[in-house]
């Protein structure tokens, strides 16, 4: 049995949360996410949580928290990506453990994801991998691969996310100006 506050997690993720509202950006709903997990995701980020990695579906609501949860509830805040680090080495933990062989294609995308938003190509690459080991039947697999795509054409020429600079404090290159100007630069 998982843990209550993770199953809370998961219920308002894959329950009570359209997929049209998990993409788009919306205060109201921001809003609800930090009324409803800021202290859990201050607890976690504090290692209360870490336990949470000895299940699959706990381990889940963990990479949620830390990798969706935190860009609605610090938009537009450097904080919003100041646990990506963990969150990859939590994926790659569960990747290796086997997790994703228990999870069905929604769950397995939501723990992908953190590969596709790190600024590391290898990331990108695992992100690819475990795309068409897991996620192959995925309905939308052809959405999801260009949406990626995408992502990955900004590391493969900056080595980071030009859409990031201001938030972290990075000067912008020439080319990451002109960059942000094209179509699906901006995440």
């Amino acid at each position: 049995m998982i843990p209550k506050k993770a199953q809370e997690i998961l219920d308002f993720w894959f329950k009570e949360t359209s997929s049209e509202k998990k993409f788009k950006k919306d205060e109201a709903f921001d809003q609800t996410i930090r009324n409803r997990f800021l202290n859990d995701y201050e607890l976690a980020s504090q290692n209360e949580y870490d336990d949470w990695q000895d299940q699959p579906m706990s381990t889940l609501a963990l990479v949620i928290l830390f990798d969706q949860f935190s860009r609605n509830m610090f938009r537009d805040n450097k904080k919003a990506f100041s646990q990506d680090h963990k969150t990859r080495l939590i994926v790659n933990d569960a990747v290796y453990a086997g997790y994703l062989e228990t999870m069905n294609e929604s769950h397995r995308f939501f723990m992908i994801l953190p590969l596709i938003h790190s600024e590391e190509i290898t990331d990108h690459d695992m992100a690819y991998y475990l795309l068409n080991k897991y996620l192959r039947e995925h309905e939308e697999y052809n959405q999801i691969k260009k949406f990626w795509q995408d992502h990955t054409k900004a590391i493969r020429l900056f080595h980071r996310y030009p859409h990031r600079n201001k938030v972290l404090g990075r000067d912008s290159t020439l080319e990451e100006k002109e960059f942000l100007k094209d179509p699906n630069s901006s995440w």
